[in-house]
């Protein structure tokens, strides 16, 4: 056994393995997957952006609402724009405490926005007489909004705790693999769709509230879609 200075051996240590979601974040704050982040964070803004601009334009926001719409949709682009800034520096930089910090003020706003858009659906859930299904297509707008949204939201809890969030499965015998955002868009209409987490065990409790609050929306959007599709044939 090794010996340290003044006879007292050293521990051997075995290298430890890293899990999948340290090797995802890895892949995120270097090189090319750096872009894949500014680039994932500007489509979630321009989603939002063109879905409440066209609410706004076919007038199914209520006039009362139509302020307090406009007056987040503002606050958003200032939020998005410091926010990029802010992830930029870092991203190139090498920061990561500080990406993490700007990526989830960012993102705690995107859930905020899918709140918004659900509260104006549910104010105006009494006003789509006639019309058929068709008049539907905002209430599934804002589904995949959410699902995309907290997609990212997922990717974020897993990468920025230590461990991950989520206990990857994997063939017998071998590693665990890197998660793909394939796999968390899998969770994530899951959630939305069946209200329950899938083959992945969730481990984290922040991971597990938000999962309830997406969870809470989507019987809000479920309730919605009903209400609306009974006026829309009535």
């Amino acid at each position: 056994m090794a010996m340290a200075p003044g006879g007292i051996p050293l521990q051997l240590q075995t290298p430890t393995r890293e899990s999948p979601a340290e090797r995802l974040r890895q892949r995120l704050t270097e090189g090319r997957g750096r872009w894949v982040v500014i680039a994932s964070l500007t489509l979630v803004w321009v989603m939002d952006l063109l879905l409440t601009a066209h609410l706004e334009r076919d007038q199914s926001i209520e006039p009362a609402m139509k302020g307090v719409v406009t007056m987040v949709e503002r606050v958003g682009t200032l939020v998005f724009v410091a926010v990029t800034v802010g992830l930029m520096v870092s991203l190139f930089r090498g920061g990561q405490r500080s990406l993490f910090r700007w990526g989830f003020v960012y993102l705690a706003f995107s859930v905020l926005q899918v709140i918004d858009n659900i509260g104006c659906m549910i104010f105006t859930a009494g006003h789509h007489q006639g019309g058929g299904l068709m008049g539907l297509w905002d209430v599934g707008a804002v589904y995949m909004e959410s699902v995309l949204v907290f997609m990212f939201m997922y990717v974020f809890l897993d990468v920025s705790t230590p461990g991950g969030v989520f206990v990857w499965p994997s063939r017998e015998g071998e590693q665990p693999p890197v998660p793909h955002i394939i796999d968390y868009l899998f969770i994530s209409l899951n959630v939305n769709s069946t209200y329950g987490p899938t083959s992945e065990a969730l481990v984290s409790r922040p991971a597990k509230l938000v999962m309830s609050l997406q969870v809470l929306l989507a019987i809000v959007m479920l309730t919605v879609l009903i209400a609306r599709a009974v006026s829309s044939t009535s």
